[in-house]
């Protein structure tokens, strides 16, 4: 039993280093490489450091080489966990507006860094000059209480504040746009929503280990330690494969702006909208894949807000969900048509306004409840 015990204790430690390691090297990335040299980078560099940080002393004291080395060593590199939180915030608000400049409250924020790198440089005299075994551990344990409350505190406030950006981000893309590749921050969203789950198990070991019920509290942080290493290879999976997330060029009305007072639905509405499906049935505009609410506004010269209102009050829906419900209905018809059997089923999509295959499959099987391939099948069939 002990030997699978060390066999566990390893394994866990190899992977904790592992990703400790990963996040290293991606935070020297995000912040020397020259492909991705913009503010929010920088940012993202500070959360995947602070994040390895936090790994690198807990692969050591799983393997208990705490023990071995001198105790003021142990605390030469900061233990900042306010880095995770607001280096991914300052991530989210200059990734969706570069030129963002930062509120007295954000600016509080990032002062929490500070704060706590003071707080840690406390441990090093702490250690040297107080004699007391007892008084000394008082003194630590008080210091990195505070040092955790205060991260908590920094994660809740800031955090939810990210994501709200994100989501409204990600409605502003749905509304204007009928084609979201390379623009679509989900990942991040989940991304968000998986770092508030990990911060609530954060808390729950933070009060354990306050209880003193040390056992517990390690094992809920083991939950936070896996989140952590979850975070850091998720966003090596991205960069690798999807490095354009990390540069979102449309930038939408930022969140906090004073919302525009929607302009009154006149008597001529039912008019623009007739044109309105008269133009996208007759000139078959959803073929083009770079439409945008603006451009389709600018047709029937009227407004985009005013455009946007007829849509989603006519149609109960927004611009990329109307577009695609055009293109999907040209697709279901050239699937079935003989004149298309040569081509493949993306080749009909292309044809028809979209130009991901992802993308296309997620939004045909909303539409139909079915795959492009089964519903050819099926028609073909009968």
């Amino acid at each position: 039993m002990e030997e699978i015990n060390y066999a566990t204790i390893g394994f866990i430690a190899g992977i904790i280093l592992l990703a400790c390691l990963h996040g290293l090297l991606l935070a020297g990335i995000f912040y020397f490489h020259p492909r991705f040299n913009t503010h929010s980078s920088k940012f993202l560099a500070l959360a995947t450091l602070g994040m390895s940080i936090i790994l690198g002393y807990e692969f050591i004291f799983w393997l208990e080489l705490d023990q071995r080395i001198d105790s003021w060593l142990l605390f030469v590199v900061p233990y900042l966990r306010t880095t995770i939180p607001m280096g991914l915030y300052g991530f989210v608000i200059f990734l969706l507006q570069p030129e963002h400049k930062l509120s007295t409250f954000e600016k509080m924020g990032f002062a929490s860094i500070g704060l706590e790198f003071l707080i840690d440089l406390t441990f090093i005299p702490a250690e040297s000059y107080v004699q007391s075994t007892q008084q000394l551990d008082t003194i630590v344990w008080g210091l990195t209480i505070f040092g955790w409350f205060l991260s908590i505190v920094v994660a809740l406030a800031y955090i939810p504040r990210a994501l709200r950006k994100v989501v409204h981000y990600q409605k502003y893309i749905f509304d204007h746009y009928s084609t979201t590749d390379r623009k679509s921050l989900r990942w991040l969203q989940n991304f968000l929503v998986l770092f508030l789950v990990m911060t609530v198990f954060w808390i729950i070991s933070f009060v354990y280990y306050v209880i003193e019920d040390y056992d517990t509290g390690d094992l809920v942080f083991l939950i936070v330690t896996v989140g952590l290493v979850t975070l850091l290879f998720w966003i090596g999976y991205f960069l690798i494969l999807n490095y354009h997330w990390f540069q979102i060029a449309t930038v939408p009305p930022q969140e906090d702006e004073k919302p525009q007072t929607p302009a009154k639905l006149s008597t001529n509405t039912d008019q623009y909208y007739q044109q309105l499906i008269a133009l996208i049935e007759k000139e078959k505009v959803y073929e083009d894949v770079q439409l945008t609410l603006e451009v389709l506004a600018e047709r029937l010269d009227i407004s985009s807000g005013y455009l946007s209102q007829i849509i989603k009050e006519k149609e109960q829906k927004t611009f990329f969900e109307f577009i695609n419900d055009f293109r999907v209905e040209a697709v279901k018809a050239k699937l079935i048509d003989p004149e298309y059997q040569h081509y493949t089923i993306m080749g009909i999509a292309s044809e028809c306004g979209f130009n991901s295959k992802s993308t296309f499959n997620a939004v045909f099987k909303k539409f139909t409840n079915e795959t492009p391939s089964a519903y050819q099948k099926r028609h073909l069939v009968s």
